[in-house]
């Protein structure tokens, strides 16, 4: 797991803190769960307990409970940390529909990339941040950046200048290509990442959504019911369904895949919204 590095900025006076319990320190530490566990809440190993159980649960696809650690890491305080922290929490906070904090996280994660790092953080010394770091900062944050950002079009060069070769690092780019719009690119690498895994659902799943995307929902479709018999207890595979079946106008049926979706996933903002349908006359 990738680990953090913490700093908290607060407008209040700092209690005296007693030194981190054992299960947050080096050779006693057992897991960011044992260490939230024995830390008080509020304190600083509490709160890097927060963040990186959040990084862990991003990391782990589960951006609901992602929000719930990082809110907890924030209660009543500003938590800044590295350029992995930003990145998430920003795209952890667009999944929510918090765009104002969501922009305010992808600045400062772009910063870092432009060396430009935060207030307060600059003098922790050099931290190179290697291409595989950058190419997954950048996935997260782009799309937020295409919203009245003047750094965009510098920051995209920079993301689709990076190397993109296995099947990860192609279906995170084919999902940031087809956010942005640019939609032949995103189906090719979507396709070339579900040639390399052909029998995960998730990759089957990313293939049926960018192809609605792209307005081809009727080839989408079977790759999103064969992602949905793969794995029928993952919300996004139910929204991407309902996105297929509202693109070739069945509606009644997307609606109950919407709502499936809504059930598995109350707290994402994205299953809330309707899916713009035409019922097929």
């Amino acid at each position: 797991m990738i680990s953090l590095l913490l700093a908290l900025l607060t407008a209040e006076p700092q209690t005296r803190e007693g030194p981190p319990p054992p299960a947050c320190i080096g050779a006693t530490f057992v897991s960011w769960e044992a260490c939230a566990a024995a830390a008080p809440e509020g304190s600083p190993a509490y709160v890097l307990a927060m963040i990186n159980l959040g990084t862990q649960a991003y990391m782990n696809g589960d951006r609901g409970a992602a929000l719930n650690f990082y809110d907890k890491a924030g209660e009543g305080r500003q938590v800044a940390s590295d350029v992995i922290l930003h990145a998430f929490r920003a795209d952890t906070y667009r999944y929510a529909g918090r765009m104002d904090e969501a922009r305010t996280d992808a600045a400062i994660a772009w910063g870092y990339l432009d060396g430009r790092p935060p207030q307060g953080l600059n003098t922790l010394g050099p931290r190179p941040i290697d291409d595989p770091v950058r190419f997954v900062v950048l996935a997260s944050i782009l799309p937020i950046m295409k919203i009245e950002n003047a750094d965009f079009s510098r920051a995209r060069e920079m993301f689709m200048a990076l190397p993109a070769n296995d099947w990860s690092a192609l279906t995170r780019r084919a999902n940031v290509l087809s956010e942005l719009g640019e939609h032949a690119g995103a189906v090719a690498d979507s396709k070339r990442a579900v040639d390399l895994q052909p029998d995960h659902p998730m990759l089957q799943n990313n293939h049926c959504y960018t192809l609605v995307e792209a307005g081809r929902a009727a080839e989408g479709l079977p790759y999103c019911e064969r992602a949905v018999a793969l794995a029928p207890e993952a919300a996004p595979i139910r929204h991407s369904i309902a996105a297929a079946l509202a693109g070739m106008g069945q509606c009644a049926a997307a609606d109950r895949q919407l709502a499936e979706a809504r059930r598995l996933e109350p707290e994402a903002n994205l299953y809330r919204q309707p899916i713009p349908c035409t019922p097929k006359g």
